[in-house]
């Protein structure tokens, strides 16, 4: 009879261990086998980032950067972005679009390309732009919208960008064909329905600087978010690896240790 309790005992611990969230100490799973690179200021360059350079067993294929002129630069879709930080214990990095420097303060010219959210919704996305945590909401960057305007906007969310300086150049107010186009960047949050008429979107950045709604808003202060760049994360990415391929899901815990979802594939 004993024996028997036993047994059962030993059975409902083992499914308790299955059913539960189980922690997995991150650390214990990184590539030890690679000695950490650097490219310029950016240090320790570790698993699962790898340079060009680096030795093919070394990190993961799917996070590679590049040492240009001494600076770390991520090739990201079609952009290309320079790495301002690594942040290895809350799996996340901090890069700015290369098009944006000390007085281009807002470079309508630099790239056609703009990030948008559904970039990185793809289920093979090696980045998100959140942070998969349960207690907040996790949102690591938002959008600064440029525009241009057929026709002069009055909003105190519309910043015109005529005094704004763009290489000792006026950034706004420029003709293009036969028509004069009046230029801005929209403050605050941007929904389809704040695109005011004979406008149109020219191009889109992310940047992780804290929100300002404030219609006093100057163009240094949307300089520095932009130049201050935004964060993506690569917890999802590397979920399986970190929790040794056995579950669907992973986030960080309020003691920043990654929590593995215990459900298992087909379950």
């Amino acid at each position: 009879m004993a024996r028997g309790l036993t047994l059962s005992a030993g059975l409902t611990a083992f499914i308790a261990l299955v059913l539960v969230h189980e922690t997995c100490s991150a650390t214990t799973k990184v590539n030890h086998h690679c000695a950490p690179s650097s490219c310029g200021n950016i240090h320790n360059i570790s698993f699962p980032f790898r340079l060009k350079t680096d030795p093919k067993g070394c990190g993961d294929s799917r996070y590679v950067l590049s040492c240009e002129n001494n600076r770390a630069v991520l090739y990201l879709f079609e952009g290309k972005y320079y790495v301002q930080e690594i942040n290895y214990s809350m799996y996340t990095i901090r890069i700015v679009d290369s098009g944006i420097y000390k007085d281009n303060y807002f470079p309508f010219t630099t790239s056609n390309f703009s990030l948008y959210g559904y970039n990185f919704t793809q289920s093979d996305s090696a980045y998100t732009r959140y942070l998969p945590k349960i207690t907040e909401d996790g949102k690591l960057s938002r959008s600064v919208v440029l525009m241009s305007c057929e026709k002069p906007v009055n909003s105190p969310f519309y910043l015109g960008t005529s005094t704004c300086i763009d290489n000792g150049k006026s950034s706004s107010n420029t003709s293009t064909s036969h028509f004069k186009r009046y230029r801005y960047v929209k403050v605050g949050r941007t929904n389809a329905t704040d695109v005011v008429d004979l406008c149109k979107v020219e191009q889109i950045f992310l940047t992780s600087w804290p929100r300002n709604d404030d219609p006093n808003i100057s163009c240094k202060d949307v300089h520095n978010e932009l130049a201050y760049g935004f964060e993506l994360s690569w917890l999802d990415g590397i979920c399986e690896s970190i929790c040794e391929g056995k579950y669907i899901s992973c986030y960080l815990n309020d003691t920043n240790h990654v929590q593995c979802y215990s459900q298992e594939r087909g379950g």
